[in-house]
């Protein structure tokens, strides 16, 4: 064991064929992958001239914990803040339907199940993103920019949403499915804006504010 800040971290000592000492945070535990020839002590040595990184490591791993809720196991689901019954079924081929309440998952793999769940919910998500999107388009449209542009969905743990402006693109989290809809409104918002001012700047904030004035709120939301 070793204190940082007054975290209590155990350390994972793995020895492989390699030349350098690299360590991994996994919440309060440090994985440290070593050449065969260094000792214990000199790991402990290495952390210690880390410590900074650690625990600025684990902060961060907590972080992502926090604001990227994710379908941890269980019979339920959540789709838009509201709780949906999760029903699965062992089969030959993978589908889904939702009825009322329930969701209705079929898997012919258990590993990668809950991953089609989440892509067949893109689409879901994806319908109501591009509703915000038409919504807010005035925007872009005001600052003389013409084209809509494209949406897509995949599974991302360190963002909400990124836009590619070369590429007339935003990408959202498949996790906001999970969210209530002024949350992804306020992603879509955000992503807008950064066609108009790349950085996050008080004009930026300004504009998101201006467009959409309880972004706050919103915001907060996607820390819990």
């Amino acid at each position: 064991m070793i204190e940082i800040k007054g975290i209590q971290f155990s350390v994972n000592i793995e020895r492989k064929r390699i030349k350098n000492l690299y360590l991994k945070v996994n919440g309060t535990t440090i994985e440290a992958s070593v050449p065969f020839y260094v000792l214990d002590y000199e790991v402990y040595k290495f952390i210690n001239t880390k410590r900074d990184w650690v625990y600025n490591a684990y902060l961060h791993s907590q972080y992502k914990m926090k604001t990227t809720l994710k379908y941890m196991g269980g019979d339920s689901f959540y789709i838009f803040n509201e709780k949906y019954n999760l029903i699965t079924n062992k089969a030959n081929r993978s589908s889904c339907k939702i009825v009322d309440k329930n969701i209705y998952l079929n898997y012919s793999n258990e590993e990668t199940k809950i991953d089609y769940l989440y892509k067949y919910l893109d689409s879901k998500l994806l319908l109501e993103a591009k509703k915000l999107l038409d919504k807010y388009m005035y925007m872009l449209i005001d600052y003389g920019y013409k084209y809509t542009p494209e949406l897509s969905a995949r599974k991302m743990t360190s963002r909400w949403g990124v836009c590619y402006t070369r590429k007339n693109k935003i990408n959202i989290s498949s996790y906001l499915i999970h969210y209530p809809l002024d949350c992804l409104e306020y992603i879509i918002v955000h992503e807008i804006t950064h066609f108009i001012v790349p950085n996050h700047s008080k004009r930026f904030y300004e504009i998101v504010e201006r467009n959409m004035p309880n972004y706050k709120l919103a915001n907060e939301k996607l820390k819990y």
